[in-house]
């Protein structure tokens, strides 16, 4: 993270996912609904980082329950209800955990994720399921149309239950979580004979090479940016709380090159502001980005990307000022921190979609990613209106009022008197002076349109700029930026169009390009990965992490490949199931065109390759961490920058290097690693999960955005098709996209 989601937090908010996420509100109930509730949780050990095994169900629903009826289904049953009852005919009993509802009664269900419900029209039915993982969750019936028919309260204690009281209608077509539509999603049948159609292995991105790893630092607590300066005996690794670790041959140092943890918000500990929760622990604020001057051989200059506290220009219910700051080396071993220069201090309304890393272009010019502002939607307080009247918000298209969302260029070695600091702005840069579009913009953009831009690099080849932007709920992208592109963001999440209203129902079409009096009429620019963040059920990712082109020859089928990853695949933002993944870079025409896939997306084949590229040292082929950054070395190897849990704690930071299968060491699995389709897992053994991250949310995961680059992500949200099955087809071209 991060919700979007999102900075990894890596890209979707406390202890909610981070993405990067907001939940969305769903449809109002019709007039002739009626609901009651009595909602009290019981006693079971909870909190963001307790997981409880699905199996302990309906421990306590007469103890703990929420009771909500809809038309046709009244308290009391006529006599025939009443016998089906007992036999269990018209009941089922569900877990819901962010990953899946899973059956409990009848048998025929049991153990059964997201089991089809086999009704009889006319017939009076109770669902009744437990909170099982301590996130908001509800129980929602629509048609085939998306149309909801029924819809319960929001629960979010764990062990809470909630029955659910209905008459079937033929219209039923599918049940959902609201929050989490696309991994707690089934459907609902009439006909019992049904054949079921046999589990294949669903894959969104097709196996790609299997590497190993070896470790090179460990003992961090989450690990943010990584730089192999020309030059130095040194590598230097830094960590979301404050300090850069200087990285020798017998692994790292004991004394940090810098600690600026003093300047900065107490991560993970205070939050200011009315977004965050300031119970939570899960945060997208602290030292995100290190990045060292072309010149640093010679002049010992680096910057730092950080999240300080309010200050007197700071509006009232914001919640900090990021910061970039030069500083300057003393020696290999250590840098002066008194030798501070703030470059650029820009205040942010939200904790998240802080962005991650920056990074010097070959022209020497500093390109730093700006989210925009946090919260869900980009519509938030702090988020100014823009052209597009569909959406509330947003930065992302707004380049007049803020700096926010988008991408910034700026030149270090002057030290101009500018709106946002000390430095200089590029003559060529899209709005100066005789530019093509002067005057329409702040002078500091390069790129706009975006949301939470995590990661950016440029190939060592063809000076290829590459920045990855964590989506809210459904998608997640990335993109080759250019001087004066929109990358579309509030108008469209990646390619797809994009609905605050209803963020996981958005509509079929949406604008390909700005009205002619903004900005001339310019269009929105497709990217050049995407993928969902579930595919035909099937967690891919929640919030993208940018990385770097493989520039070295000692993995022969990465070379050139653009390496970059998710920060997990797990919903419910608890176990460190990162991936990583490769794509083959080629020039493509980005304009949209009118051949649009669902939500207006564009067609998978149209854009890069992709693959998942797999790991030895276990059956499984995981990582086993939460995937939090990338770096490149000197030779143009790719490191991985990892934890084990979401949030900024413990010490399980590391920096793994990508090596030739059969040079990489073991990779162990977690001791609390939980197998969502585990049945005989013991409920005791769950108190201790791995903590969660970020996207991001709104549920933040996002959006909560607890991506981490939401690591955010920031809580967000409400429903969303798994069924991105746009992509069905493109699976063979290794295209297809999840989450």
């Amino acid at each position: 993270m991060t919700d979007n989601r999102e900075t990894p937090d890596p890209a979707a908010d406390d202890s909610r996912p981070p993405a990067d996420e907001e939940s969305v509100p769903g449809d109002e109930p019709t007039a002739d609904e009626e609901s009651t509730a009595e909602q009290s949780p019981d006693s079971s050990p909870s909190g963001p980082h307790s997981k409880p095994s699905r199996r302990r169900f309906m421990q306590a629903t007469a103890a703990a329950s929420a009771v909500v009826g809809f038309t046709g289904a009244a308290s009391a049953q006529d006599e025939d209800d009443d016998e089906d009852d007992e036999n269990g005919d018209n009941e089922f009993e569900l877990g819901g955990a962010s990953d899946a509802w899973v059956g409990e009664a009848p048998e025929d269900i049991e153990g059964e994720d997201n089991p089809t419900l086999v009704l009889e029209e006319g017939e009076s039915y109770e669902v009744t399921w437990e909170n099982l993982d301590g996130v908001e969750h509800n129980f929602v019936i629509i048609d085939e149309e998306g149309d909801q028919i029924v819809e319960s309260e929001l629960i979010g204690e764990e062990g809470e239950t909630q029955t659910v009281e209905f008459e079937a209608e033929e219209e039923m077509s599918e049940y959902y979580c609201e929050p989490h539509p696309q991994t707690m999603r089934g459907d609902i049948s009439f006909d019992e004979e049904e054949e079921e159609e046999e589990e294949e292995d669903v894959r969104y991105f097709p196996e790609g090479p299997t590497v190993g790893v070896n470790t090179v630092a460990e003992g961090m607590i989450a690990p943010t940016d990584f730089h192999d300066p020309e030059g130095s005996d040194y590598q230097y690794v830094s960590d979301q709380t404050g300090e850069i670790y200087l990285i020798g041959d017998d692994g790292i140092e004991d004394e940090p090159f810098l600690d600026i943890g003093d300047e900065m918000v107490a991560v993970g500990e205070e939050f200011e502001g009315q977004y965050a929760d300031p119970e939570g622990d899960y945060d997208e604020r602290g030292l995100l980005g290190l990045e060292f001057h072309p010149e640093y051989e010679d002049n010992g200059l680096f910057y730092v990307s950080y999240s300080a506290p309010p200050d007197d220009e700071t509006p009232d219910d914001w919640s900090h000022v990021q910061i970039l700051s030069e500083f300057e080396a003393d020696d290999d071993e250590s840098a002066d921190p008194d030798s501070e220069r703030r470059v650029l201090e820009i205040q942010h309304p939200q904790f998240n979609h802080n962005s991650g890393p920056m990074a010097f272009g070959p022209d020497g010019y500093l390109y730093v990613p700006m989210g925009d502002g946090g919260g869900g939607d980009d519509a938030d307080y702090g988020h100014v209106e823009d052209w597009y009247d569909e959406n509330e918000g947003g930065n992302g298209q707004d380049t007049e009022d803020n700096p926010l969302g988008g991408v910034l260029r700026i030149d270090v070695d002057e030290q101009e008197d500018q709106d946002y600091g000390e430095y200089g702005i590029p003559d060529d840069n899209p709005f100066m002076e005789g530019e093509d579009l002067e005057g329409e913009g702040l002078e500091e953009y390069y790129a706009w349109g975006l949301r939470n831009p995590f990661g950016i690099t440029f190939s060592e080849d063809e000076d290829r700029c590459i920045v990855a932007d964590a989506g809210q709920l459904l998608y997640e992208a990335a993109y080759q930026v250019e001087a004066g592109e929109n990358y579309g963001w509030n108008v469209r999440e990646g390619s797809h169009c994009f609905s605050t209203d209803s963020p996981a129902t958005p509509p079929e079409e949406c604008p390909t390009e700005t009205p002619d009096d903004v900005r001339g009429g310019e269009p929105l620019i497709d990217p050049v990965v995407e993928y969902p963040q579930v595919y035909e059920g099937e967690g891919v990712g929640i919030v993208i992490i940018g990385g770097h082109t493989y520039e070295d020859d000692a993995i022969e089928e990465l070379e050139g490949q653009y390496i970059f990853g998710d920060w997990t695949i797990d919903q419910g933002r608890q176990q460190p199931l990162g991936r990583v993944f490769a794509a083959e870079p080629e020039d493509l025409d980005l304009e949209p065109t009118d051949d649009r896939d669902e939500y207006g997306g564009r067609p998978q084949e149209e854009l890069w390759d992709m693959e998942e590229v797999m790991f030895e040292g276990n059956e499984e082929g995981e990582l086993y961490h939460f995937v939090r950054q990338f770096g490149r070395g000197a030779d143009g190897e790719v490191y991985i920058l990892a934890n084990q849990v979401g949030v900024p704690q413990g010490d399980t930071g590391v920096v793994l290097e990508m090596v030739p299968e059969g040079e990489g060491e073991e990779i162990e699995e977690p001791d609390d690693i939980e197998d969502p389709d585990d049945e005989e897992e013991d409920p005791a053994e769950d108190d201790e999960d791995p903590e969660d991250p970020d996207e991001a949310e709104d549920e933040d995961p996002e959006d909560e955005d607890e991506h981490p680059g939401d690591i955010d992500e920031d809580p967000e949200d409400d429903e969303a098709n798994d069924e991105n099955g746009e992509n069905d087809e493109d699976d063979e071209n290794g295209t297809d996209d999840d989450e």
